[in-house]
């Protein structure tokens, strides 16, 4: 599992590997790509800019009239990202690996076919693992206590679906890869 500080790595490399971002860009993308489940403050967000600045994974330039300072992912800084995108995943049932793995989703395009499907395959196996789990969990429930087992049903229906989701994405970029071939 990604640490925190790595989730914000992956979230900063990854809005800055898209395009060159002002600060401010780069805190409200990071804002939106974590969606509800991944939400730091301004201002850690931009120590972690200045930090991987620092590391050389991200340049500050010039841009344009206005002279606004952009940041962009350094080709190592990229390296890093994608690194980070093909670490194995824990099961998304906590707050941070769940960030982590919308996360990874957000970022699947900047990668090329091969990690693209290893992350995929990555994530498959995690949902699987949390599927798993809620199955037990319900299977395994010696309360007969109609709203608790309607509760645990309705994990295993969303694990269900997230599966199936994640299933369907893989035979669509799957797809995408033998039509380019």
């Amino acid at each position: 599992m990604l640490a925190p500080g790595e989730v914000l790595d992956l979230a900063v490399l990854g809005v800055t590997s898209e395009r060159a971002r002002t600060a401010a860009d780069v805190v409200a993308a990071v804002k939106e790509v974590g969606a509800a489940r991944f939400q730091p403050v301004t201002d850690v967000i931009l120590g972690r800019i200045g930090a991987l600045a620092e590391a050389g994974f991200l340049n500050a330039a010039r841009s344009g009239s206005d002279g606004e300072v952009v940041w962009r992912s350094t080709p190592a800084g990229r390296a890093y990202m994608e690194r980070l995108l093909l670490m194995p995943s824990s099961p998304p049932v906590h707050a941070l690996a769940a960030a982590c793995a919308s996360l990874k989703l957000c970022f699947l395009e900047l990668l090329g076919p091969d990690a693209r499907e290893a992350v995929i395959e990555d994530l498959l196996e995690a949902h699987r693992h949390a599927l798993g789990q809620a199955q037990a969990a319900l299977t395994g429930c010696s309360w007969r206590c109609p709203s608790l087992q309607r509760c645990l049903a309705r994990d295993v229906e969303r694990w269900e679906a997230e599966v199936c989701w994640l299933d369907a994405l893989a035979r669509e970029f799957e797809t995408a890869r033998c039509v380019r071939q």
